[in-house]
């Protein structure tokens, strides 16, 4: 499946998405469970990854400007 974001809305999921990092990031310091906290590393490793193509984009976006 291929979503079309405008520019707008590129720039606001990198925002929603870094806020989503930086309170999972948390989340993962102060969680004690061994296998919870290695889960959430992983969700977290998925929303960075994310993160980056969201940030190519906005980098291709503003070349194309």
């Amino acid at each position: 499946m291929v979503l079309e974001l405008s520019q707008q809305q590129i720039h606001l999921l990198h925002s929603c998405l870094a806020e989503s990092i930086e309170e999972l990031h948390d989340e993962v310091l102060h969680t004690d469970g061994r296998e919870m906290r290695g889960e959430l590393r992983d969700r977290l490793n998925q929303l960075q990854a994310l993160q980056r193509v969201v940030a190519s984009l906005m980098q291709r976006e503003q070349a194309a400007v």
